[in-house]
């Protein structure tokens, strides 16, 4: 055996000569250089961000000082007890509100002071952009009122969302019944984020705790929205994300707040990490075309040995499933591609022989099953027509069992010819008529019956006593014997608006009898029902059809019900088979009463 024409043997040799000194360049020279400069300068950025964090946590912290000693100030606590309007009163608010001038200047994060009275609905507030002085009451106004409406009493820093701006708000609820509390502008605080150095393309971001930005520096909201859903909680000191839409590639630095419901994102350019590392910088830009060529020649030389034949091979399989069972492969040089195709030629022919013989078999059992369902459905009428022949001598008709008798003779002639593997529907619904004939005879006041059926279809080709099953059914279950008339129809119709023989025919038995139940519906509409009734089951006949339509046509045909306490409907579909199909336009259309 000559190794050098083994596929295994040009594979590996391949694999080694190409990735070892390739991976070993990857490793040393770009994975392991990149992954330090990344480390350090996100390790830098990530403590310069836990610094900020810290300080802005320190404020919040003050700031909730600040607010408990609200609640003991002498203005505050009166404030309610003068009458709205009155100097007091005046006098009182002005003193809180040039409080907050004063101390606003002494919390840089602050952007308004504010106190409410809910007894009088008053709401002074400071803020240091007058501009949006009014939207700023009614943001406010409308958080209080949402809140004090939920919980009373609320504790802690919250993130307030608005079309306009977003803000942490935060509010304390006096010994007076005062609400005094502070609001913070979410881009006032990122703005210190945006002028540090994260490079060109970077930013600085601010994301609540569903983690979508509430404010942004030098980054747009909705290019971190695009990345947010890849964002995980950093294992390391970062995380590394690439832009979908440019493609750019970022260090992310995330720090959470522990006061507030926001955290702090810094958003570090790659390519800015690695701008002061030029050997590194040139490596980058020709690893990848050094690994394009390589790659490219690599590929044509396994398109040569591997691929094409293995091609080949997968065609020759796809065709085989297709059945077509002549098709052989030329001989490869390769030992294991060689074998495989000698095997595949000897497989090939023996399918072929195998499948003739197993169609063949197949054949004779579907036609043994065939002629067994045919004939399992005899017994089951006869002891029914029986029973009427009985009933009718019983009650002395003996001209009406004449007539009865000429019907049974062309129905069981009928029967005694069922034997063939199809027949067409114009045989079926004179059977039909024959049946129901009877039935009229037997109750000629109380049951009618009408069959609507254009001429064209009577030459459709289907298994014998198709309708007949659902037709008796109809009469032994359905029939109330009340004094409303019990009425029988039978139609037929085109599915689409296709022309034959594209469409398939519904034919339709509908009665205004007793109906399915629920629980009837739901087990004859059950896909499983065909394959889990049979021998002995209570609608024998039901799943004769079925099964019998199953074995003649497949997906083809089917059997639907409908209905309820006002009646039952059956629908039969049928495929259409434009060469057995009669061109008259004429309809059959008879009734009995």
């Amino acid at each position: 055996m000559n190794r050098k024409y083994s596929v295994r043997y040009k594979i590996v040799a391949g694999f080694v000569l190409v990735l070892v000194p390739l991976v070993f360049f990857l490793f040393y020279n770009n994975y392991y250089a990149m992954n330090i400069v990344r480390e350090k300068i996100s390790g830098n950025y990530s403590n310069l961000l836990a610094q900020y964090a810290r300080t802005t946590d320190d404020t919040l912290r003050e700031f909730e000082s600040y607010l408990y000693r609200m609640k003991t100030d002498s203005d505050v606590i009166m404030l309610n007890s003068y009458l709205p309007g009155s100097d007091d009163y005046v006098i009182a608010r002005q003193r809180i509100l040039n409080r907050f001038t004063t101390d606003i200047g002494n919390y840089s994060i602050i952007d308004t002071f504010f106190f409410y009275s809910r007894t009088i609905d008053d709401l002074p507030i400071m803020t240091r952009n007058s501009t949006v002085y009014y939207d700023r009451v009614n943001t406010i106004r409308r958080f209080l009122l949402e809140q004090i409406e939920a919980d009373g009493e609320r504790r802690g820093w919250s993130l307030l969302r608005t079309e306009k701006e977003n803000l942490l708000i935060r509010f304390e609820y006096t010994a007076s019944g005062m609400y005094a509390g502070a609001v913070i502008d979410l881009r006032k605080l990122v703005e210190p984020l945006g002028s540090w150095n994260v490079g060109e393309g970077g930013g600085a971001v601010i994301a609540g705790e569903d983690g979508a930005p509430v404010a942004t520096a030098a980054f747009a909201a909705d290019r971190y929205k695009a990345m947010a859903a890849d964002i995980r909680p950093p294992v390391r000191s970062y995380e590394t994300v690439e832009e979908r839409a440019t493609g750019r590639s970022y260090l992310v630095v995330r720090q959470a707040a522990q006061n507030a419901p926001i955290a702090f994102v810094l958003l570090i350019a790659e390519r800015n990490v690695l701008q002061n590392l030029p050997y590194l910088q040139k490596t980058i830009y020709l690893i990848p075309l050094a690994v394009i060529v390589v790659v490219m020649l690599y590929f044509a030389f396994l398109q040569r040995v591997f691929f094409k034949p293995m091609t080949l091979l997968i065609k020759g399989m796809r065709r085989i499933s297709q059945g077509n069972f002549d098709v052989r492969l030329q001989e490869e040089r390769s030992l294991e591609f060689a074998f495989l195709v000698s095997t595949f030629n000897d497989m090939a022919g023996q399918i072929e022989k195998l499948k003739i013989s197993v169609y063949e078999e197949q054949l004779h059992a579907q036609q043994a099953e065939l002629k067994q369902l045919q004939v399992q459905i005899n017994p089951h009428f006869y002891m029914n027509s029986l029973n009427i022949i009985y009933n009718l001598a019983a009650l002395k008709e003996y001209r009406t069992v004449q007539k009865m008798s000429l019907h049974l003779a062309d129905y069981f002639r009928y029967i005694m010819q069922a034997g063939r593997p199809l027949i067409t529907l114009g045989d079926e619904l004179r059977h039909i008529r024959n049946y129901l004939d009877i039935q009229t005879l037997r109750y000629p006041d109380t049951l009618t019956y009408a069959i609507d059926v254009p001429e064209r279809y009577s030459g459709l080709r289907l298994p014998p006593l198709i309708l007949q099953p659902f037709v008796e059914n109809a009469v032994i279950h359905g029939f109330r014997k009340s004094r409303v008339v019990f009425h029988i129809a039978i139609e037929a119709g085109i599915e689409t608006e296709q022309e034959p023989p594209s469409g398939s025919l519904l034919v339709r038995i509908s009665d205004n009898g007793v109906g399915f139940s629920p629980a009837q519906l739901e087990q004859l509409n059950d896909a499983a029902y065909e394959s889990q009734a049979g021998a002995g089951d209570t609608h024998l006949g039901i799943w004769n059809v079925m099964r019998r339509l199953r074995m003649q046509f497949g997906a083809d045909a089917g059997v639907s019900f409908a209905g309820g306490s006002d009646g039952a409907v059956v629908v039969i579909r049928l495929p259409m088979e434009a060469e057995e199909q009669k061109e008259e336009t004429s309809h059959v259309q008879s009734a009995g009463s």
